[in-house]
């Protein structure tokens, strides 16, 4: 009954294992400018990219960010949804308490913080 038991509580560490490194790849991946453009335009999105000193150039840029930690800025929008995208943002973790835009969901990818509905975050492929 003992071995019966340890080797179902091995075989069950084992698939758990699996099962992590499976799904645990994911957790690291990071969306490329280019990835989140082309999964927006093919959604129907009309999209706009900038480099980042360009952004921050604009009047309703956020004051927080600061030139040196912003590479690249997406923006898409189609009907009601929209999408910010800021693309390898220095310190995205500290960055995101201060980024706001309207009532719009944030969130981060390793280097990359975005504000977003929740149908135009799941259609760039966050």
């Amino acid at each position: 009954m003992k071995k019966v038991i340890s080797i179902a509580l091995i075989t069950v560490f084992i698939l758990s294992l699996v099962a992590i490194g499976l799904t645990g790849c994911f957790l690291f991946k990071t969306i490329s400018l280019d990835e989140a453009k082309t999964n927006l335009t093919n959604a129907g999105y009309e999209v706009t990219v900038m480099s980042g000193d360009r952004y921050l150039e604009k009047e309703d840029a956020i004051s927080s960010i600061m030139a040196h930690e912003l590479d690249n800025y997406l923006y898409a929008v189609k009907g009601e949804e929209e999408i910010h995208i800021f693309f390898s943002v220095d310190y995205a973790s500290d960055n995101i308490d201060f980024m706001r835009i309207g009532d719009l969901y944030s969130g981060q990818n390793n280097e990359v913080v975005y504000l977003a509905t929740k149908q135009a975050r799941t259609d760039a492929g966050f």
